[in-house]
């Protein structure tokens, strides 16, 4: 796996999108029936293969990311070559705000998922785009 495994109750908000995974994977629903029942390592591949593929369009049609924590918020904007950062840090007296962009170290899609696991959440840019 690339990413991490839908949670259970998330993988049933996308029954029917999964549905469609195992149509276009040539899975019918009494293969997966049996497959369940009988064959338990294969589901989780299955179902792992399908996280991976729900991660992975998400992350490519994400644009912005933001992280606020309680002196210091980020806002990134991710284009397809690099990622440019807003940062705002707060002191008691002043607040500062740097500029910075930097190419991708891993795959784009990889690195946005890391930045989500450590705390960013997926953004509408509105607060980027005040901040450019």
């Amino acid at each position: 796996m690339n990413y991490t495994r839908i949670p259970k109750d998330e993988l049933e908000e996308l029954k029917q999108e999964f549905i469609n995974f195992l149509v276009v994977n040539g899975i019918t629903a009494d293969d997966w029936v049996f497959i369940k029942e009988n064959e338990p390592v294969n589901a989780d591949e299955i179902i792992n293969q399908f996280s991976d593929v729900v991660w992975e369009s998400v992350l490519r049609s994400t644009e912005y990311l933001n992280k606020v924590e309680s002196d210091t918020a980020y806002y990134f904007k991710c284009d397809a070559e690099e990622i440019h950062l807003i940062r705002i840090v707060k002191t008691t007296t002043v607040t500062e705000q740097h500029i910075t962009s930097k190419k991708y170290s891993k795959t784009r899609e990889l690195e946005l998922f890391q930045m989500i696991q450590n705390g960013c959440a997926i953004a509408d840019g509105k607060d980027y785009k005040a901040l450019e």
